[in-house]
């Protein structure tokens, strides 16, 4: 039978009636079910070895990140790992672990005893009991008993300096002070089968001159030969112009070193391009050691990386042969490379949503070119400067210990620090960093008020990527860790002292719009949910989120006074002539989602927040089931602004209010109905179809793909209507195609954990 689409928007409509208590069953139940999960020994994940040589190796060593479902290897339990039955020997270093003591996070190390050319074979996880006896870690006496070294060289305005690993180790181990997280010889993984020692230091030149102004870090993983002693050795090489305090917590003047560098460790080198490294910036190059490195990608499982809920779930996508091909496979240092330049600017930028591109890409398709793209545009993130050093500490800025430091509120707090002598000015300029000094190199610094570095790569909270989350969840590499904690600290200190309660690390307050809040949310929830537990950071990053996530709570979620319509109080667009009266639901949507994925990492009061927030997604999409021709119509919840205040300022009284407000001549219309359409098109001014939401439906980079984020993450809450919004988001008729589609720009090709079929016919999860 063929029915018109009014037909079709009624007995949708009718259907959808009659199921909502069904519905609501359904949805209840799933939340049990969900949360109901018990763990069981045995078999955890398996994932695929992958030569990447035509010749045959033996005695392969590897080492990967690896997240858990909660539960999976309960406390009191740690991993095996066997390949085609064999077993395969494995180290374990945990990282996080989850409040009833199982994993959260781990670094493992391997070793395969062969590999054949050009092959794949699978690696099998499994849960088992720890070993009674470990054999000794790796020592590093025994990488000092080889010839080992690795060092970096700078040629600064025709002087050499130069640093090497092997002086800075042989130190270490004369006055035993390598432990864990001690900054100047950090542990940071270590057992029989690898152990990496983290040291650093400013070159010298040949006549003994330090260079303050250039930080080296080596990262030396020494993994054991298969007949004893030591194998391979890997370092990863970082350079820093980082400090922004100094060992005695006095903000150090920005300098913009230029140079070449050479770095070396044995026959393995690399030469810099001319660099000009500004303040607050950093690169890092891996060598090993006289070239001797396995071949071999660890492609994880990335399906169940997504079960654990630590990254959104994915649409099955299948990016071509011919876009992976072209992808990105590495970055020079303090290149921007696909990141946008200047974050600040308009229009799609392939780093915004949840994920990035290049992470979202990999976790849909974790092919080794996949992951090299990731690694190369989060490698990029280097190049900006957003890396604040405390030198005191040896870690990232703390508001903890720089209460007064702002970086986005430079003005108010500079004229502060800047003012008539009081403690509170005492107090501001002890903390406040010194902007840039016209040069040779940078100008314009001398603007009143504003802070700069004059490094042309401008980072903006509003539009920043997920910064090296994953990178470091799958990678367990150091710099990504480090990159993590920077994106938490940078975060932290960029807001005005007075709006985040100072050391308190509100968010609402000073945070300008709703996506900067969604964006700062994330960063700060990923690094307090994933830095390795004993990380000195980690409590603080952990009490900011829960502090920034109370007072979302008090201004929103437990406020009487708060908008009828769930929204937050930051207006940003005007409409009909009025200023500040109108709000992007996209912009919603994100901040929706960072609050959902919050929740999924176990910040329990951000489900509450979520909920609140979720009210607006879920009206504007199903509203007009109740009533076709007034209710909120589906098809206009992708605007890219919508008024919801009058011209007096006073919020809107409800949703219908809202729609007939924004779309007078559609209000009264059934939704959706050949009415409706025509007069869309109208407006339009090109023939609507039925089931297309508004503003470019038919792209990746169009506004219903922004807000699907929203309607995913609330599908998997028990709040009424919330999958039923899912299912009629699902079932629009445009969606993104061709080169516009998922399979190219997967950033927002988020689904619902949950697998839930509707009797109606929405069986799209």
């Amino acid at each position: 039978m063929n029915m018109s689409a009014g037909d079709k928007s009624k007995t949708v409509a009718s259907r959808l009636r009659r199921r909502r208590i069904g519905l609501r069953a359904i949805t209840l139940g799933f939340a049990v079910l969900g949360a109901a999960r018990v763990a069981q020994a045995g078999p955890v994940v398996q994932h695929t070895l992958a030569s990447e040589s035509a010749q045959a190796q033996v005695n392969v060593p590897f080492t990967f990140g690896q997240v858990f479902r909660n539960g999976d290897v309960p406390a009191g339990k740690t991993l095996s790992a066997t390949s085609n039955g064999q077993t395969v020997p494995l180290q374990v270093d945990v990282k996080a672990r989850n409040p009833d003591g199982s994993m959260r996070h781990a670094v493992l190390t391997a070793r395969l005893s062969s590999l054949p050319g050009n092959g794949n074979v699978p690696l099998q996880l499994a849960t088992t009991s720890p070993a009674g006896n470990p054999p000794p870690a790796v020592s590093l006496q025994q990488l000092l008993a080889t010839p080992y070294n690795a060092e970096a060289t700078f040629n600064l305005s025709g002087t050499t300096y130069s640093i090497k690993a092997r002086d800075l180790l042989a130190a270490a181990a004369t006055g035993a002070t390598c432990a864990q997280w001690n900054p100047g010889c950090n542990i940071w993984l270590s057992g029989p089968l690898m152990t990496t020692w983290v040291v650093h230091g400013v070159p010298k030149s040949g006549s003994g001159v330090s260079y303050p102004h250039l930080q080296v870090y080596f990262e030396v993983r020494a993994y054991a030969g298969a007949g004893g002693g030591i194998g391979s050795v890997r370092t990863d090489i970082i350079v820093e112009n980082a400090a922004a305090y100094d060992a005695q917590s006095v903000a150090v003047p920005q300098v913009q070193p230029q140079y070449t560098a050479v770095l070396a460790s044995g026959t393995a080198n690399f030469t810099s391009a001319e660099l000009t490294q500004y303040a607050f910036t950093r690169w890092h190059k891996v060598l090993w050691w006289n070239d001797v490195e396995p071949e071999v990608y660890v492609r994880q499982d990335t399906r169940y990386i997504q079960t654990t809920r630590a990254v959104p779930r994915y649409m099955a996508l299948n990016p071509p042969e011919s876009l992976l091909a072209s992808l990105r496979q590495s970055c020079e240092p303090l290149d921007d490379c696909d990141q946008t330049l200047r974050m600040g600017s308009g229009g799609w930028q392939d780093a915004i949503g949840p994920l990035p591109r290049w992470t979202a890409m990999y976790l849909v398709k974790p092919d080794a070119r996949a992951w090299r793209y990731m690694l190369a545009n989060t490698d990029a993130l280097g190049a900006y400067s957003v890396h604040y050093l405390d030198q005191a500490t040896g870690w990232p800025a703390s508001i903890q210990d720089h209460p007064f430091v702002s970086i986005g509120y430079y003005p108010s707090t500079s004229a502060i620090a800047y003012g008539p002598p009081s403690q509170q000015q005492q107090d501001f300029l002890r903390d406040l960093l010194p902007t840039c000094t016209d040069n040779e190199i940078v100008s314009d610094c001398t603007t009143w008020g504003d802070y700069k570095t004059g490094n042309p790569k401008g980072w903006e909270v509003a539009h920043q990527p997920a910064m090296s989350y994953v990178p470091y969840m799958v990678t367990g590499d150091y710099f990504y860790l480090s990159e993590l904690a920077y994106s938490a600290s940078y975060n932290d200190i960029w807001s005005s002292p007075f709006t985040r309660n100072y050391t308190q690390g509100y968010i609402d307050p000073g945070v300008p719009n709703d996506r900067a809040k969604a964006w700062v949310l994330r960063q700060i929830v990923n690094a307090a949910w994933l830095l390795p537990d004993a990380y000195p950071l980690k409590a603080e990053f952990n009490s900011v989120a829960n502090n920034a996530i109370a007072n979302f709570n008090d201004a929103y979620t437990d406020n009487p006074d708060a908008s009828p319509l769930h929204v937050t109080n930051h207006m940003a667009y005007a409409n009909n002539g009025v200023t500040a009266v109108a709000m992007p639901p996209w912009q919603h949507s994100y901040l929706t989602w960072a609050a959902g994925h919050a929740a999924n990492l176990g910040f329990a009061d951000a489900a509450r927040f979520r909920d609140w927030l979720g009210v607006f997604e879920i009206s504007t999409m199903t509203d007009w089931v109740d009533d076709p021709n007034h209710g909120f119509c589906w098809l206009e919840a992708s605007l890219y602004s919508l008024q919801v205040q009058d011209a007096n300022h006073d919020w809107l009284p409800n949703f219908n209010a809202v729609y007939a407000t924004q779309f007078p001549t559609l209000s009264g219309l059934s939704c959706n109905s050949p009415e409706w359409l025509a007069e869309k098109s109208r407006l339009a001014g090109r023939p609507w179809q039925a089931g297309e939401m508004d503003f470019n439906a038919a792209s990746a980079q169009g506004f219903p793909a922004f807000e699907q984020v929203g309607y995913a993450i609330l599908a998997d809450t028990d709040l009424p209507r919330a999958r039923l919004a899912w299912s009629i988001f699902d079932s629009r008729t445009v969606k993104p195609t061709g080169y516009q589609s998922y399979d190219y720009f997967p950033n927002y090709a988020v689904i619902p954990h949950g697998d839930v079929l509707f009797a109606d016919g929405f069986d799209n999860l």
